[in-house]
C-alpha cells in the first residue's frame, strides 16, 4: 500500500483561518471498527500541521486503539456506557464537566467525523474554534457546526471523511497504519507464552449482527483444515461473543481467548498473527491498520464502503452484485449470502495473503 498524497494534486493547505491551528480535536468515538478506519484522518491532520497539538474524542472503551498513535498528543475519553441513562443527574454533571473541559482547551480546529447529536454537542462546546461537519450529518446535528460541508468521495467510508477534510483544506494522506501501547504488547506475550502459542493465524468469527457472520459450521471446517496442516489457531472474541465463538471451533488445535483480552491485548495478538480472517467487524479494520495478511468475508455488507481500507483484493464475497442498502445487515435473512460463501474460497484467499505477507 502507497501512503501519502496523491500525485499531481494542489497541496496548498486553504485553511481559512485567522490564527495559526496550534490545537486540533478529531471527534470520532466509535464504533470501534470505524474508529480504526478514521486513522488516514489523523495521519491527514498530522501532515498538514506538523506542529499542532492534536487530540482524539473517542469512547473510552476505544482508547487503547489510538493511544499510542504518534501523532495524536492526547485522548479526551467519552464514558459512553457510563452516561448510557443520560438523564440521571451524575451523567447530566458528566456531560456538562466534559463540554468545560473542551472549551477550557481553546481548540483551533474541531471536525465532527461521527456525525450524531451526540458527538455534535461536544464538539460545540469548543466555541472559539472552527467546527467543521457534513451538511447532511445524521440528526441535524451539522447545524451545531459552523462550517459545513456536502458529503462526498463515496462510497468508502474512509474516503468520505478524507473529503470532507479535503473541503475544509486538510490534502488527505491515505494512511491507516495503527499503534499498539507497548503495555499491551506485553500483556500480550505473558498471555502468548502461558498459552503455549508461537506462530498463529487469528480468527474472528464474530459480529453483533447476525447477517454479517459466515456460518459457524464453515468457521469450524476451515479451522480443522489449518489445524490439520499444522498450523496454529487463536480464536478472538468479546465475552459476550463466547457462544458464536464456541460454536466455530474444532476440539483441538486452537486456543480460545475469548473474552481474556483487553483491548489493546486483543489488538496486539492481531499485529502478532501470520494472517487475520474476520467477519465485517472491528477485526478486520484493525488487521488493515496493523499491516496484517487478512481475509475478509463479506456478505451483507458492501465492501466497496465498509470494506478493508486499500485492500479490495482481502474481500471473499458471494458472485453478483454487493448489498446496496447500507443498513441491510440488520435483516437476519441477509445471513442467507454468507451462506454463498464456500470454505474453499476462504482458505485459497488465506493461502495467497499468507504467502504475500504483511503490509509493512
Amino acid at each position: 500500500m502507497r501512503f501519502g498524497r496523491d500525485e499531481g494534486a494542489d497541496y496548498t493547505l486553504t485553511i481559512r483561518m485567522s490564527r495559526r491551528i496550534s490545537r486540533i480535536l478529531l471527534v470520532k468515538p466509535s464504533a470501534l471498527g470505524d474508529v480504526c478506519r478514521s486513522m488516514p484522518a489523523l495521519a491527514s491532520l498530522r501532515a498538514a500541521f506538523p506542529q499542532a497539538e492534536i487530540d482524539w474524542f473517542v469512547q473510552d472503551d476505544f482508547a487503547d486503539a489510538v493511544c499510542a498513535h504518534p501523532a495524536l498528543h492526547a485522548v479526551v475519553p467519552f464514558p459512553r456506557r457510563a452516561w448510557r441513562r443520560w438523564w440521571t443527574p451524575d451523567a447530566v454533571r458528566g456531560v456538562l464537566g466534559l463540554r468545560r473541559q473542551i472549551r477550557e482547551a481553546s481548540y483551533d480546529l474541531v471536525l465532527d467525523l461521527q456525525g450524531l447529536l451526540r458527538s455534535a454537542i461536544f464538539a460545540q462546546a469548543a466555541t472559539g474554534a472552527r467546527r467543521v461537519a457534513w451538511r447532511d450529518a445524521r440528526e441535524g446535528s451539522g447545524w451545531l457546526a459552523n462550517e459545513r460541508h456536502a458529503r462526498r468521495g463515496g462510497p468508502d467510508a474512509t474516503e468520505v471523511m478524507l473529503a470532507l477534510l479535503e473541503d475544509a483544506g486538510v490534502p488527505a494522506v491515505r494512511d491507516p497504519r495503527m499503534h499498539v501501547p507497548e503495555t499491551a504488547r506485553e500483556a500480550w506475550r505473558a498471555r502468548r507464552d502461558a498459552s503455549g502459542v508461537d506462530r498463529y493465524v487469528a480468527l474472528a468469527p464474530t459480529s453483533r449482527w447476525s447477517a454479517k457472520r459466515w456460518p459457524a459450521e464453515r468457521w469450524k471446517t476451515l479451522a480443522e483444515r489449518l489445524v490439520s496442516r499444522g498450523m496454529r489457531i487463536v480464536m478472538l472474541g468479546a465475552g459476550s461473543e463466547r457462544d458464536q465463538v464456541r460454536a466455530c471451533m474444532p476440539k483441538e488445535g486452537v486456543v480460545d481467548l475469548c473474552g481474556a483480552l483487553s483491548l489493546g491485548a486483543w489488538l496486539a495478538a492481531i499485529e502478532g498473527a501470520d494472517a487475520v480472517v474476520a467477519n465485517d467487524s472491528a477485526a478486520t479494520h484493525a488487521a488493515v491498520g496493523l499491516g496484517r495478511p487478512l481475509v475478509a468475508i463479506y456478505g451483507a455488507t458492501d465492501p466497496s464502503a465498509v470494506g478493508p481500507f486499500g485492500q479490495p483484493e482481502c474481500v471473499v464475497a458471494p458472485p453478483g452484485p454487493a448489498p446496496t442498502d447500507p443498513h441491510g445487515y440488520r435483516d437476519p435473512r441477509m445471513v442467507q449470502r454468507m451462506r454463498l460463501i464456500g470454505v474453499d474460497a476462504v482458505e485459497r484467499r488465506l493461502h495467497e495473503e499468507i504467502q504475500r505477507g504483511p503490509r509493512w
